[in-house]
């Protein structure tokens, strides 16, 4: 008998599965592999499928999440952030450069 171990939350949905291994500190159900529907794996979503009565039905109360979407301004606020961390990086590499150029320099010409 092959098992999957689901993390159920408080109204029983399947929240997440694993088929090997474990979670670490979450607590999972075993259930009998071969009993899943047939469709499981290609329809699972988090909290579409649930487990009630010893067996893993559709959930009457799914509601698929509204999809996330990134407005403009947030786009261009990570757009902005990322080119700014870019140019601290890259002056601090000049930096870097710089001093490694002077000693090298003070290394060749015997700390003059």
């Amino acid at each position: 008998m092959s098992t999957i171990k689901f993390e159920l939350n408080d109204k029983n949905e399947i929240i997440s599965y694993v088929q090997q291994g474990g979670i670490v500190g979450i607590d999972l159900t075993d259930f009998d592999a071969s009993k899943l529907p047939n469709d499981f794996f290609e329809n699972y979503k988090s909290g579409y499928y649930m487990l009630q009565n010893d067996k893993v039905v559709k959930n009457p109360n799914y509601v698929a999440p509204e999809p996330t979407t990134n407005s403009n301004s947030n786009l261009e606020k990570s757009v902005a952030s990322l080119s700014y961390q870019q140019m601290v990086d890259n002056q601090t590499i000049d930096e870097l450069q710089q001093q490694n150029a002077q000693m090298a320099y003070q290394i060749m010409t015997g700390g003059k």
